[in-house]
């Protein structure tokens, strides 16, 4: 959430020439979404500076970098390059003006809790989904729950992994041993991650790193959100796959 300097912002906008003309000549999705990805940071820097002023204590940072994503994705698809205006001058009003219009939404944090509710409910479903329940013995069943509950515990670990502040070191850690285990597993788990296909990589990193939900990152990679589920599922497939589990842990420290 660190501020971005006004060169950093201009090597951006550098970097990304090729895809803006990619993007509005041929309509490149691809280059659409490095796009988005690109100027990722700015949306959060202007996030960060809204959340620093914010007067409502229960509303979280996420909330705002949601919104704030929301407002970069609209900018990218109404962005002319050859306005004569930066990106940045064009999209921090709209970015700025989408996080404020949408934490009006967010006032008792009972709506809070239905929102992240309603954002766990599409990754449950993407585990579940195309496996019949008629299972012929209870032997069947237990393990598609075991399954399951698999996915959602990479899930879990990704999400509490705080992957963007990875190298931040609590001021008094916790030297216990099933939290030295956690944290290692919370390592091997990310690394695995940039080991995944790009599309796959795209949608775990948005998701558990962004906190983006699956409609979201459906528009910023230009795809349906039922192809954002199916990548869900394959992912975390692919990560429990990878997974060995043993019981040595480094306690070295």
């Amino acid at each position: 959430m660190g501020n971005l300097s006004q060169s950093d912002v201009d090597l951006i906008q550098v970097e990304l020439t090729a895809d803006w003309f990619a993007f509005r000549r041929d309509a490149d999705m691809n280059a659409r979404a490095r796009i988005i990805e690109g100027f990722l940071p700015f949306a959060r820097m202007l996030a960060a500076k809204l959340f620093a002023k914010r007067t409502y204590a229960e509303l979280e940072y996420q909330d705002y970098l949601q919104y704030a994503t929301i407002g970069l994705v609209e900018s990218v698809d109404r962005f002319d390059p050859n306005c004569g205006v930066k990106f940045e001058t064009f999209s921090s009003p709209r970015i700025t003006g989408a996080i404020l219009n949408g934490i009006e939404t967010l006032g008792e944090k009972q709506q809070q809790v239905s929102a992240r509710k309603r954002a766990l409910a599409p990754r449950v479903n993407s585990i579940k989904a195309g496996v019949s329940m008629d299972y012929k013995s209870p032997e069947a069943l237990f393990s598609r729950l075991a399954e399951v509950a698999i996915g959602l515990a990479i899930g879990f670990v990704l999400e509490d992994s705080g992957m963007y502040q990875a190298d931040i070191e609590p001021a008094y850690p916790d030297n216990t041993y099933q939290r030295i285990e956690l944290r290692q597993l919370q390592k091997r788990i990310v690394s695995l991650v940039n080991l995944l296909p790009r599309n796959e990589r795209s949608v775990i990193t948005y998701h558990y790193l962004q906190h983006l939900p699956f409609g979201e990152i459906a528009a910023i990679l230009g795809v349906t959100k039922g192809r954002v589920s199916q990548i869900h599922k394959e992912a975390l497939q692919k990560l429990q796959a990878s997974i060995r589990f043993d019981d040595t842990v480094d306690l070295s420290f």
